[in-house]
């Protein structure tokens, strides 16, 4: 997953959070704050109804006969009064009652007077008052901590004392609320809030894309950049005019970059030079125009490594140079190995140089061809290793050309041409060592070379990788 992606998610990730803890803080702020001001509401809408109550009439009331008597239906009208003068769309009372300690029951209580003009809800004097989750309180006014539900609904309840003339509470006077209304209210503001969510996460993300894009373009053009890099072009540099990290990374980026280029650069016209003074000396009169073999005459060897370099350049990326560094120690070592010398270094290959043998060597056409098996089976040893091991998905190709100086060739483009040349021209021979006509002409009878191309004005020879 691209950073910049994770970047979204998190954005996105933050937004939902914050906006939906914002909202269920607010929410339930506003919840409790609604449900706070109609507690105060209903209890206050007791507490006042509690004083218009003639108290002596209300004590006169006692069990079903008192529902016969003008005290009871002076109440009735009391309590209607209270109940109508409090239906409002913000605040429906639906039942107002009064109630008194039932003396058959210390610890319960029994209605007085019921609002109610239908006959089959309204409650009588003398009748038993149901059980509530909140019992009723005669030392204060005060309203339920929650919404009740019975067989009637669901209410919110407060009741407030009645107290008769010595301030003794004899009574309580009762009100019930719909909760229909009130979770209506709530259930609005659920609605009104989510749809404010639903904007302002909107409007989040819009800010987290925006944010995204802006970031990712700036990744983008680093991408590219080390890309380009990656592929060996160090010309094209990163701009960027932020003033950030980014703009920092661009300079390490391009700083790097430039001194890449400086080494490349080094490097090939090291090559150049060195190929140059070889091509030289080799061109002075008696430097290579004896017979291999014969006086001296040095040996050239070429391998061409460039189809391996590219393939770990593109496929192993943060690992290529050390694989790269290792691919080259194994030529090296091949070519060291029987007393060859370096010549010249080429991006696609090298150029080793095998002069006369000393102290009872063997002559320089036979090590040259011992050193060419060698790298071509050191190099395949990697190749095979690390196929194995996945980091590249098939053996690339490595092909070695040992061949005798031509004075006639010219300078180090003759031979970087050629370091160039040889894997396309081993690849397609299907052969891993060429050896010229010459070479194999100096080394017969002891290496045996089968002819693989019989051009007349360049003929070639060949044998099995693993030959010795």
């Amino acid at each position: 997953m691209r950073f910049s992606t994770r970047v979204l998610i998190a954005l996105l990730c933050a937004a939902v959070l914050t906006h939906g803890v914002l909202f269920a803080l607010m929410y339930g702020s506003a919840r409790r704050n609604l449900f706070e001001e109609m507690r105060s509401q209903v209890t206050n809408i007791a507490a006042t109804g509690a004083l218009t109550i003639d108290v002596a009439g209300h004590e006169k009331i006692r069990g079903r006969a008192g529902a016969d008597s003008p005290d009871y239906a002076a109440l009735l009208t009391t309590l209607r009064a209270i109940r109508d003068a409090n239906r409002r769309d913000d605040m429906r009372v639906k039942y107002v009652y009064t109630a008194r300690p039932n003396p058959a029951n210390p610890s319960g209580f029994e209605f007085v007077g019921d609002a109610e003009e239908s006959a089959e809800d309204r409650s009588l004097p003398g009748d038993p008052f149901p059980d509530l989750p909140e019992a009723l309180r005669l030392d204060e006014a005060r309203a339920d901590e929650a919404f009740a539900e019975d067989q009637w609904g669901t209410w919110l309840s407060a009741s407030a004392p009645i107290r008769d003339a010595s301030g003794r509470a004899v009574a309580v006077l009762g009100v019930d609320v719909a909760a229909d209304r009130v979770r209506d209210t709530l259930n609005a503001l659920l609605w009104r809030g989510t749809l404010a969510l639903g904007v302002s996460f909107v409007l989040a993300c819009g800010i987290a894309w925006w944010i995204y894009r802006w970031v990712n373009q700036s990744l983008e053009k680093v991408e590219r950049a080390m890309d380009r890099v990656k592929r060996g072009d160090y010309a094209t540099m990163a701009e960027f005019r932020r003033g950030d990290e980014f703009e920092r990374v661009a300079q390490a980026l391009n700083a790097a970059s430039r001194a890449l280029r400086e080494r490349e650069v080094l490097r090939e016209n090291l090559a150049r030079v060195v190929g140059d003074k070889v091509a030289g000396r080799l061109a002075q009169p008696g430097g290579g125009a004896e017979k291999p073999g014969e006086g001296g005459a040095p040996v050239f060897l070429f391998a061409g490594f460039g189809d391996a370099t590219s393939q770990l350049a593109r496929e192993c990326e943060g690992d290529a140079a050390l694989l790269i560094e290792d691919l080259c120690a194994a030529v090296i070592d091949g070519v060291v190995e029987f007393g060859g010398e370096v010549a010249a270094f080429h991006p696609d290959g090298l150029l080793a140089v095998f002069s006369r043998g000393e102290n009872g060597t063997e002559a320089a056409p036979k090590r040259a061809l011992h050193a060419a098996y060698r790298v071509r089976q050191r190099a395949e040893k990697l190749f095979w290793k690390w196929v194995a091991e996945g980091r590249i998905s098939d053996r690339p190709w490595l092909g070695v050309s040992v061949d005798a100086p031509d004075p006639a060739a010219g300078g180090g483009s003759a031979i970087t041409d050629r370091i160039a040349a040889i894997n396309a021209r081993t690849r397609d021979l299907s052969i891993g060592v060429l050896a010229s006509a010459a070479i194999a002409r100096a080394v017969t009878p002891e290496i045996e070379l089968r002819p693989v191309d019989d051009t007349p004005d360049c003929q070639v020879f060949g044998g099995a990788a693993g030959a010795r």
